[in-house]
């Protein structure tokens, strides 16, 4: 059986109790998070075997998302620890107008200093997955491990996905955030971007953006555009669009990485080539988790969706 491999940031969210900005918000509720791990969490509620690749403090806070993780049911025997640096911590407030305001504190986190060492045990075969995003590509360190996992894993038979997430407020230079993401998109099979993040990365309104990003190893793009749904291009020209599912909706967190492990999930099925139907369940995915608080504790398996989100 195929497995998806998720490497990336493991952080602590601290979500607001009640409506507010950061300043006025004095509750906050602990819960896993990190967007390759809300993929990881998803594919395995929808009967796939994932493992997670990160780095964590030797702390409490650790302890807990590797706990929470081992609870879902995501391996974590590559999931290391250590003294000198921190478990990553980001703070969300919910304002009342629907949007949300972070903030990071990961200057010192252990995710963004993993090794090819951490992870030199790591076995790919074919038919396998692995997955990542632009979060823990901020140091030399984490650029070249995940440079090595993934040419690890294409001579495997792997196949590489990317979700670009980006989060403006961990880089001091959007140009420099820009340059990272086009140089990793090159090695993707697999990308899912948001419309806007599209528009920013390329220079081009959508439409014309997708005929330009088909380069290198691409063969699918997941264009997504929050409630309004998302649409699957293929190398060949094929479009497929998902208008979206109207729920009653509390909080967005995690709905794009619940969407792409929803997709990946399917994608990881043998003989699984209904872009349609794969596209379709993504979205019902993404919409179902925005009708609870958090992320991972929002996800749920197929049979809750179905039944849900009509």
């Amino acid at each position: 059986m195929s497995k998806l491999y998720c490497v990336g940031e493991l952080l602590i969210d601290f979500q607001s109790v009640g409506l507010g900005s950061l300043k006025q918000t004095s509750q906050f509720v602990k819960n896993a998070g990190g967007a390759p791990a809300n993929v990881c969490v998803q594919a395995v509620k929808l009967g796939q075997s994932a493992v997670y690749l990160s780095k964590v403090g030797s702390d409490g806070f650790g302890e807990f998302l590797i706990d929470t993780l081992k609870r879902e049911g995501v391996d974590t025997s590559f999931i290391k620890t250590t003294d000198k640096y921190d478990t990553s911590l980001a703070f969300v407030s919910f304002k009342e107008d629907g949007e949300r305001e972070f903030s990071f504190y990961r200057k010192a986190a252990a995710d963004l200093y993993f090794t090819e060492e951490d992870f030199k045990e790591v076995q790919f075969e074919r038919g396998d997955i692995l997955e990542f995003g632009s979060v823990a590509l901020k140091t030399q360190e984490a650029k070249y491990t995940h440079r090595y996992l993934i040419e690890k894993a294409k001579a495997a038979g792997a196949t590489v996905c990317f979700d670009p997430n980006l989060r403006f407020n961990l880089w001091e230079d959007k140009e420099q955030l820009k340059k990272t993401v086009c140089e990793f998109w090159q090695y993707a099979d697999v990308v899912k971007v948001g419309e806007d993040e599209l528009e920013f990365i390329t220079g081009l309104q959508a439409e014309k953006a997708v005929e330009k990003v088909f380069n290198g190893n691409l063969k699918i793009l997941l264009v997504t555009n929050g409630g309004k749904g998302a649409k699957l291009y293929l190398r060949d020209g094929k479009t497929f669009c998902c208008g979206g599912y109207k729920v009653n909706a509390v909080d967005t967190t995690g709905a794009g990485d619940s969407f792409f492990g929803a997709f990946i999930a399917q994608l990881m099925q043998d003989g699984s080539n209904d872009y349609q139907t794969m596209l379709d369940f993504a979205c019902k995915c993404g919409a179902y988790t925005t009708t609870g608080y958090g992320a991972i504790p929002a996800m749920g398996d197929k049979k809750k969706i179905d039944k849900a989100v009509k």
